[in-house]
């Protein structure tokens, strides 16, 4: 696995290449575990093939996934397209269903250590996933999740009937947010899409009322300099400058969870091409339109 990472925008007080140390250092560290992987064929009575997965990430903990592939009848078999998706904070609503592989891509539903089902393996103890451990950058919660999202493109890129030079990501909310750290941080990410994106721009974030950013803060009594600058490591805002995959991101002009203004901060730093869908009635929540554009934007950019 090649992470490369171009010069990233100095957001905080964090230095740039303190940022790009710690993310080469973790995923060396990502890259020496043995990703392990278990697969298992559900065999359910479904239009298409659904799998339990299971592998190893950063400090050996396990994480689960489920994978659905299209059944493809006598068609050739081709490599398929890959789509990862990352679940919202509550940790089980994914991004994109497992159902949409019959449009002809493999869906890998990735649940970080703690959320989902691979809650059932690791679990943190006690608090929210934001302000876990947060004194430091190593050991924070978003370290970890974003390693076990890497590890879940390590798994795709080593499965037999994948194309890895065409595998993509994307979420909403919590899942968008982590989609462009961690396409900015995996260059095998061939595009991106976040709708709604929660983790952006957290500094500016924890002074909005209203937003989940300082509602945890607040009530973990953490909104401070010190905490902001350990968010550094992990705001999109930080890492969006090594972003090379396209990206299509939108925003919520009635969205106090994750404000139109933090989303908008960090799309203006992605250097790729981009895209930003901004709906002024559009609160914290879905959005049809936007799912229309997903799939215009995936199909260009995965399909041969």
């Amino acid at each position: 696995m090649v992470i490369v990472f171009a010069a990233l925008l100095m957001v905080s007080h964090a230095a740039a290449q303190d940022v790009a140390a710690f993310w080469r250092s973790t995923l060396a560290r990502l890259a020496a575990e043995p990703v392990d992987a278990v697969e298992k064929d559900l065999h359910e009575s479904l239009p298409y093939k659904t799998y339990s997965v299971e592998y190893r990430s950063l400090g050996g903990v396990r994480v689960r996934a489920r994978l659905a592939l299209p059944i493809r009848g006598g068609e050739p078999a081709q490599p398929l397209p890959a789509i990862v998706t990352v679940p919202g904070y509550g940790g089980t609503q994914q991004g994109i269903m497992l159902a949409e592989c019959q449009r002809g891509y493999a869906i890998l539903q990735v649940y970080p250590r703690s959320q989902g089902p691979s809650a059932e393996l690791w679990k943190i103890d006690g608090g929210e996933k934001l302000t876990w451990r947060l004194s430091k950058p190593d050991g924070a919660y978003y370290q970890l999740a974003y390693a076990d999202v890497i590890r879940g493109v390590d798994y795709l890129a080593a499965r037999a009937g994948i194309d890895p030079n065409r595998v993509g990501i994307a979420g909403a909310s919590q899942g968008g947010g982590i989609a462009l750290a961690v396409a900015s941080l995996d260059p095998r990410l061939k595009v991106v899409v976040a709708h709604v994106p929660f983790l952006c721009d957290m500094r500016q974030a924890a002074r909005i009322e209203g937003s989940l950013v300082k509602t945890l803060l607040d009530k973990a009594g953490m909104n401070d300099e010190a905490h902001l600058e350990t968010l550094a490591y992990f705001d999109p805002l930080s890492l969006a400058p090594s972003l090379r995959a396209p990206a299509l991101v939108s925003s919520g002009g009635r969205d106090t969870v994750c404000p139109a203004a933090t989303i908008r901060a960090v799309f203006d730093r992605i250097p790729s091409t981009k895209s930003l869908l901004h709906e002024p009635d559009l609160p914290h929540t879905s959005s049809a339109l936007f799912y229309r554009l997903t799939w215009n934007w995936l199909d260009q950019y995965l399909r041969p």
